[in-house]
């Protein structure tokens, strides 16, 4: 069944468009000088691209979108147009999940998609629907990500999207470090929420500050984990049954999960 882009609060998968730099491209690469990463080089701009799939009463029609396939893993079956935004499907063909991918666009943007935020994979035969809100002339599909942890597709692009996956992965450990210490010390403790989201935002840096790939995956991390922690106290008020231990516990392996697809 096709996934859809819609925001959650438990790891929210991430659907990110970026402008980047090309100062790289060389002439045999011109008709893709967006080879460089969303979140793996220097942002011009960084903004969130929320996705919603149409519905029927929309005026649609098919398009024809020059496409570029870096990867054996992502097909493209799917594109049309919805009152004037871009609906595109990807069917994983390949035999192992995938946690992600990055979709090259003109004008020099990018759009990477990021499973792991929302704890789940695209498996072997899954489509996943995409939605952009505009016309697109042409797409190169740059990398996928597999649940592995191994990565496919342009050079350029996969150098950069493991710096930042690895950058991900140490701010992850570090926050997990914070969880369990959490887990076996005070969660029987009102408050313990509270105490963990303090606790990780007092974290000292381990990169220079500003908008490197490196900053962003670090500030990523937290937030998600914060988004992740304010579902929690939500489940709190609405269960009874639940406790924090129980649910500290569920935390701690989300986030073992998302390192481990990382």
């Amino acid at each position: 069944m096709a996934r859809r882009f819609l925001a959650t609060l438990s790891f929210p998968q991430r659907l990110r468009e970026s402008t980047v730099s090309t100062t790289n491209s060389t002439p045999t690469r011109q008709r893709r000088k967006w080879t460089t990463p969303a979140c793996a080089a220097v942002l011009a701009s960084t903004a969130v691209l929320f996705a919603a799939v149409g519905t029927s009463r929309f005026r649609s029609h098919t398009t024809q979108i020059h496409l570029v396939n870096d990867t054996t893993a992502l097909a493209l079956v799917t594109q049309e147009v919805i009152d004037g935004r871009t609906r595109l499907q990807f069917k994983n063909i390949s035999a192992k999940d995938l946690n992600g991918f990055v979709l090259g666009l003109a004008n020099l943007r990018q759009i990477e998609l990021d499973t792991t935020t929302g704890d789940r994979v695209i498996a072997p035969g899954e489509i996943q629907d995409v939605e952009i809100s505009e016309p697109l002339p042409t797409i190169t599909i740059l990398a996928v990500m597999y649940a592995d942890g191994s990565l496919e597709g342009d050079q350029i692009t996969v150098a950069q999207l493991r710096d930042r996956r690895s950058a991900l992965k140490a701010e992850l450990k570090r926050i997990l470090g914070l969880v369990a210490e959490a887990q076996s010390r005070d969660a029987d403790i009102p408050g313990t929420f509270d105490r963990l989201e303090s606790a990780m935002s007092k974290l000292p840096s381990t990169v220079a500050e500003g908008q490197t790939p490196q900053g962003n995956a670090l500030r990523g991390a937290k937030e998600d984990v914060a988004n992740l922690l304010e579902l929690m106290r939500h489940r709190e008020e609405r269960n009874a049954h639940l406790n924090q231990r129980e649910l500290i516990r569920e935390l701690q392996q989300r986030i073992e999960r998302r390192i481990a697809g990382l």
